[in-house]
């Protein structure tokens, strides 16, 4: 047997819960006589896998990774004839014609998960294409708050230096009107201000909404504290501009 690819025995099943479908969501457990890494251009033997149920990640000898099923193809038989060979975008495999039916399921039950979360961004995004985003009108409840979606800090914006001087600024406002900021989401917040610009979109918002906050940008939020002086406000504006026009440009709904 080529020591490039290789052969696997299933070995136990486990059910760990229940698809939208109404099947059995399971995590699959193989033993591996050989596995070929593509990335690492290497092959392991004797290899315990488990291709787990509620994510898209493989467990190679208690090692995690992401699982690309952005292809399932078929290869044909080994040349002795006791394998099929199936490969992926980071493994090739040779299936035990046992173990070959089950194998497939696996992949092809991966590989939609697949399409469909690649089908739900998609949807998300000409979601927040279409939707014009409305905010709350500013008022006494902004002294309980929390600064959501964090993420997204770049040279060109600032740095984590100033905002978490802002942030301490934030916080003395708050405190000084009977009132406190949160660090994270809380319960007791009143409002939800929003800091990337990537995240100024329907669906972040409405989820925020949902939550029972009040929502606002950073840039307005700062203005009503009277701290729009500390950050570049106007550049904020103009990259949430950018953005939302780069994503209708590039996500045109056919």
């Amino acid at each position: 047997m080529p020591l490039r690819e290789c052969s696997f025995r299933l070995i136990n099943k486990s059910i760990e819960g229940i698809d939208k479908m109404g099947y059995e969501i399971k995590d699959e457990h193989f033993t591996i006589d050989f596995l070929y890494v593509k990335d690492e251009g290497k092959t392991l033997k004797n290899v315990d896998i488990t291709f787990q149920a509620k994510n898209q990640y493989i467990m190679i000898n208690g090692d995690k990774r992401f699982f690309n099923t952005a292809y399932i193809r078929e290869e044909g038989m080994s040349k002795d004839n006791l394998y099929h060979k199936i490969s992926t975008p980071d493994f090739v495999f040779w299936i035990l014609p046992s173990d070959y039916n089950r194998f497939k399921e696996v992949l092809n039950h991966r590989h939609n998960i697949l399409v469909e979360n690649k089908k739900a961004r998609l949807n998300s995004i000409h979601l927040n294409n279409e939707k014009t985003v409305e905010y709350d009108e500013i008022d006494g409840d902004i002294y309980n708050c929390f600064i959501a979606y964090k993420s997204g800090m770049t040279e060109e914006i600032g740095t984590w230096e100033k905002f978490y001087r802002i942030e301490k600024e934030i916080e003395k406002e708050c405190l000084k009107n009977g009132g406190k900021y949160y660090k994270n989401e809380a319960k007791r917040a009143r409002f939800a201000i929003i800091f990337s610009y990537t995240s100024r979109v329907y669906t972040c918002v409405n989820e925020l909404r949902e939550k029972g906050y009040k929502v606002t940008t950073f840039e307005k939020a700062l203005e009503y504290f009277g701290l729009s002086k500390m950050w570049n406000c106007d550049l904020m504006v103009k990259k949430e501009e950018e953005y939302k026009k780069f994503m209708k440009e590039h996500y045109k709904k056919v």
